[in-house]
């Protein structure tokens, strides 16, 4: 049972090890899609998911080693804690951009060439013509994105 379990961990190892390699590599230029450690991670749980599949439908058709029910059991863990982690992502209610929280309390005023922005009624953002003349936004710890 111990080698099957080893043989299965070291799947899972090797995959996300190279997840990060290719982050720190690569990185993750583009915010907006899944970067390739997201890809290998993917392919990872759902190659791991498949070699659960395989294996279970091979131990309950009559080869029932302890080597195969190793790697059931630990890739039925992976499974497992991966999906719920997905769950816990998607279902995840905090959000740590703080700007649902803040958005009542955001002001924009246009006037000619001048843009100004205001937060809780104090001025954070001045803009006259191309030149920023104040820029607080970070310092309030809000998130802004420029719409055209």
């Amino acid at each position: 049972m111990h080698t099957g379990f080893l043989r299965s961990i070291l799947y899972y190892v090797i995959g996300l090890g190279l997840a990060g390699l290719s982050y720190l590599t690569v990185g993750h230029e583009y915010i907006h899609a899944p970067g390739l450690h997201h890809v290998i991670i993917f392919l990872t749980f759902i190659g791991g998911f498949l070699w659960l599949a395989g294996v279970t439908i091979r131990y309950f058709g009559g080869q029932r080693t302890e080597i195969l029910k190793g790697i059931i059991f630990a890739n039925l863990f992976m499974s497992v804690g991966f999906a719920l982690f997905m769950v816990y992502i998607i279902n995840d209610s905090t959000g740590d951009s703080g700007f649902e929280g803040n958005a009542g309390n955001i002001r924009i005023e246009k006037s000619g060439d001048t843009t100004s922005m205001y937060h809780d009624g104090s001025i954070i953002y001045i803009k006259v013509k191309d030149s920023v003349l104040i820029n607080l936004v970070d310092s309030t710890k809000i998130e802004l994105n420029e719409v055209d």
